[in-house]
């Protein structure tokens, strides 16, 4: 019984390296639909990753201002009441908006320098060391040409003129792609907007974010509180949403690959149809029949789904996955200069071997029993 198995899977292995090229053709919109599809749930997996590292590495607790039932700007003057709340270490105000810089929209950060010697970035030049100087993410400089030493104008409320203290390296973290990083105070007179900043990170005790979020509450109504792990779950549900709609996209397109593969394959040709005529002929079973393809179609879907990862690792690491990373980050031009986030774990391969097996065995099964069914003598007149 054994030999029976392993002789119909070398025959089946025969005949897939004997037609070769026929089986490339059939099977090339599911390899080039299949990669697109394990770069984007890749892309997506290292964003979600990042992102959650930057949450758990960032602030305890979020506060905003509450104006009219929607998050609004928090008065300055309504901070220093929260660094004295039990569990609080330090409190980080900031202030974070868009302004326009050339021809290219950018994030303007405004930060207390102080807060910077903290972070891990990776600096072409050097960190600002005073109020006059700033941070240029790296794709916002190779977009612009910005080099350290340039001198480059912010444009709001007021035109503020600053020099380049250092630029962001794309091995950094990826919200510093297209941001500038400049003192809280310049930020507020940039933007016009003395007397309030974005929010307000708080950072405190182990344990304590609760309890904090639950103080600020009662100290003033007006403060909107967001913790880490609420934090967290916007972004699971954000990115997941986003991958969720790019793999309903993609697998609609590869669902065409249904009747392609039928089409192209030369499994309904006629001389495949002989090739079963004589099998039948010289006694094979149906089952022999269809067992054989079904093996050919295993041998097809485990190069397919195999090739599909190599040629998404080499897209997303080498070619830094160019027209489908604007979808995950708009602000990125369709051939980013930066590396791209990406994780491609187990589950996402596997899916793909069980979807080209899903694709070969509807395109060719339906076609080899109809064949194998019919006498020998109807097949081969």
């Amino acid at each position: 019984m054994f030999a029976r198995h392993r002789n119909l899977a070398l025959a089946a292995a025969e005949n897939v390296a004997r037609n070769a090229r026929g089986y490339l053709v059939a099977a090339l919109g599911l390899v080039l639909g299949l990669t697109l599809l394990l770069s984007g749930v890749a892309i997506s997996e290292g964003l979600k990753a990042e992102a959650l590292a930057s949450v758990q590495s960032g602030a305890d607790v979020y506060c905003t201002w509450d104006a009219f039932g929607r998050d609004a700007p928090v008065p300055v003057d309504a901070i220093a009441p929260l660094a004295e709340l039990s569990g609080v270490e330090r409190v980080v105000p900031r202030i974070i908006g868009r302004i326009r810089l050339g021809d290219a929209l950018v994030v303007v950060i405004g930060v207390p320098f102080s807060e910077l010697r903290g972070q891990a970035l990776e600096v072409d030049g050097r960190l600002p060391q005073s109020n006059a100087e700033v941070l240029v993410g790296h794709e916002l400089a190779r977009t612009l040409g910005l080099v350290p030493g340039q001198r480059v104008g912010l444009e709001g409320e007021t035109i503020r003129l600053f020099e380049i203290a250092g630029i962001v390296r794309s091995t950094s973290s990826l919200w510093s792609a297209k941001a500038v990083v400049c003192d809280l105070d310049e930020a507020a007179a940039v933007f016009g907007a003395d007397g309030t900043v974005s929010d307000v990170c708080i950072y405190t005790r182990a344990g304590y974010e609760n309890i904090v979020a639950e103080a600020v509450e009662r100290l003033n109504p007006r403060f909107r509180v967001q913790t880490k792990q609420l934090v967290s779950e916007y972004v699971m549900r954000g990115m997941t949403l986003r991958e969720g709609i790019f793999t309903v996209l993609f697998a609609l397109a590869l669902a065409l690959a249904i009747p392609s593969f039928a089409v192209m394959t030369w499994l309904g040709h006629t001389p495949r149809r002989r090739e079963i005529g004589l099998l039948k002929a010289e006694g094979w079973r149906t089952s022999d029949v269809l067992e054989m393809v079904a093996l050919e179609n295993v041998i097809v879907s485990l190069l397919a789904a195999g090739g599909s990862l190599f040629l998404a690792m080499i897209w997303v690491h080498w070619l830094r996955a160019p027209g489908i990373t604007a979808f995950f980050l708009p602000d990125l031009p369709l051939f980013p200069a930066m590396d791209v986030p990406a994780r491609f774990t187990p589950l996402p391969p596997l899916l793909a071997l069980v979807f080209s097996l899903t694709v070969t065995m509807s395109g060719s099964i339906y076609t080899t029993w109809r064949t194998a069914i019919t006498r020998p003598v109807e097949v081969l007149s």
